[in-house]
């Protein structure tokens, strides 16, 4: 069977419910090169006595991830997913650095190490990085064979809408693009109905945001697993019912050449 035939149940058009994050852009390169910034930022101002940088890291995560929660300023809402969270949590490193005797607080310091955590949503580390290997071929793909293309990716809205412009989706997802608060059964729900006519598959590297909503709406999943923030967990088990697991994009070509979808 050709790449471009369908399985031998489906003449019923497809639509993809595609993910972004780590599923079409790795998302830790940007961050990495931001948090690397920091550290030797820290390390020249306290001129190199400095817990190693893989232990900072550990520190700062947790700190960000406690931060979630925590009000934010600007908005008078919860940090939650913004991008003022990740430049936050340096700054709040920065200050735990500093209790712990390693220097003392200054606010100029702080709003430098602000501006270095910003450096994590810079448009040329997108288009340096580009689409994670393969995923435009599948896109391509998908496309010439008459599937539907949807992205649904939740997030910072500037964030995300600067990624997406970036790396030129719109090339094949067209006016399907959302972003969105969370992923629920709800949103699902209601991309089944905007879809009736499909054969539904939600794409996307997190079971909790990207699968198992998905199958408690009635739509089926492909699942690529790529866990690289502890506030996306692996999931201890999963339905594998109406679930098909592989471990990068690029193996959704098997999957219709062998006509498991």
């Amino acid at each position: 069977m050709s790449q471009k035939s369908r399985s031998p149940d489906s003449k019923i058009p497809i639509c993809w419910l595609k993910d972004l994050d780590d599923l079409l852009i790795w998302t830790s390169y940007a961050y990495s090169i931001a948090f690397r910034e920091f550290y030797d930022y820290m390390l020249k101002l306290f001129r190199y006595r400095l817990i190693e940088i893989r232990t900072l890291g550990t520190i700062s995560e947790k700190i960000d991830l406690s931060l979630r929660s925590e009000m934010n300023p600007k908005t008078n809402g919860p940090f939650g997913y913004s991008r003022d969270r990740f430049p936050e949590s340096l700054v709040r490193t920065y200050l735990w650095l500093c209790e712990k005797g390693f220097g003392r607080y200054n606010e100029l310091v702080a709003d430098r190490v602000r501006d270095t955590g910003y450096r994590a949503f810079d448009p040329l580390l997108y288009q340096e990085q580009g689409l994670v290997e393969g995923a435009a071929e599948v896109l391509d793909l998908l496309q010439s064979r008459g599937d539907k293309l949807v992205l649904l990716t939740k997030g910072d809205e500037l964030v995300q809408r600067t990624k997406i412009e970036v790396l030129g989706l719109e090339r094949w997802f067209g006016p399907e693009m959302h972003i969105v608060d969370d992923k629920t059964v709800k949103l699902f729900e209601a991309m089944k109905k905007k879809f009736s006519g499909h054969k539904l598959i939600s794409v996307g590297n997190s079971y909790n945001s990207d699968i198992k909503p998905a199958l408690e709406a009635g739509i089926m999943g492909v699942y690529i697993p790529y866990h690289t923030w502890a506030a996306e967990p692996e999931p201890e088990q999963i339905d594998t019912d109406g679930v098909i697991v592989i471990d990068r994009i690029f193996k959704i070509f098997g999957l219709l050449e062998n006509g498991r979808i």
